[in-house]
């Protein structure tokens, strides 16, 4: 059985997808606490000093790419629980992930509301 997410952090550089995934998710999970970040250096702070139960992250955006993020992510000693977000599934992605343990799985944009359904740890 998946935890049920109540607080969800995206980092991804796209400002339309998070309009879009911030409409789909309060329509399925209404009471969902999400936080967006364009910029990862902000997110990276943010995490700092708050906790959530998954982090959404692209693969690739202009100012760090996901895996720097995920290095970052361990020297501040945070293990949350990781979905790589992409636009194509590139197989050198997914191999590069298998050397994060906290990585635990794809998705690829745009997100489907039966992906966001899954995501959340609801029953379809």
């Amino acid at each position: 059985m998946t935890k049920t997410i109540n607080k969800l952090i995206f980092v991804d550089d796209d400002k339309i997808q998070h309009m879009i995934n911030r409409k789909n998710l309060l329509r399925i999970k209404s009471d969902i606490e999400l936080f967006f970040f364009e910029n990862p250096y902000e997110a990276l702070d943010w995490l700092k000093t708050n906790e959530a139960d998954l982090l959404v992250l692209d693969v690739n955006m202009p100012e760090m790419k996901g895996w720097d993020f995920l290095e970052e992510l361990a020297k501040i000693g945070n293990n949350i629980r990781v979905k790589m977000l992409t636009s194509s599934m590139d197989p050198m992605d997914v191999a590069i992930s298998e050397k994060y343990e906290q990585v635990t799985g794809f998705l690829v944009k745009p997100l489907q509301n039966g992906v966001l359904i899954e995501l959340l740890g609801l029953e379809a």
